[in-house]
């Protein structure tokens, strides 16, 4: 899935250069990655794959979105790169080869 993959990378991208992105260029990928999270792990119920939900900032990324003008930049970046973690990781449960 090509779309995943350039986002994935732009996530990376992103989560290396914190410090030449903006306020809401970083809001945008954090809510992206929310939305394509939740996507792939409602697909992945509806396959009746269960797993469980990660214990870390992608459990709660509505949370962290609600507090994102208080956050670090390092803060956001660590974030930015959980969140390309888990989209591989659950596209790789969807079968979806070409997540990286």
């Amino acid at each position: 899935m090509p779309a995943t993959s350039d986002f994935v990378r732009e996530l990376f991208a992103a989560a290396n250069q914190i410090d030449m992105i903006t306020m809401s260029e970083g809001r945008r990928l954090v809510d992206r990655a929310a939305s394509t999270i939740k996507d792939q792990r409602e697909r992945l119920a509806e396959m009746g794959k269960i797993l469980p939900v990660t214990r870390d900032v992608t459990a709660d990324l509505p949370g962290f979105l609600a507090c994102f003008d208080l956050m670090p930049p390092q803060l956001v970046s660590v974030t930015l790169m959980k969140c390309a973690d888990e989209i591989v990781r659950l596209g790789r449960l969807l079968g979806e080869h070409e997540t990286c």
